[in-house]
């Protein structure tokens, strides 16, 4: 599935810059280009964001509260 339509940038492409430590929608932008045109996917991204960001970014667990 497409996170970024206008740069064709996938939702695995998101997660993987999130895995290598992109915590931000600018960091996640720099790493896949996607949020870089029209910024509709800013909601989307910024919402995989949120939802990894208590997961722990090594093995994709949660973290332990």
């Amino acid at each position: 599935m497409y996170a970024c339509i206008c740069r064709a940038v996938t939702t695995d492409e998101v997660s993987a810059a999130i895995d290598e430590g992109a915590a931000t929608v600018k960091a996640v932008a720099k790493a896949t280009r996607a949020c870089t045109l029209c910024g509709m996917c800013r909601v989307r991204i910024s919402s995989m964001l949120a939802e990894r960001s208590a997961d722990c970014p090594v093995h994709g667990l949660p973290a332990i509260a």
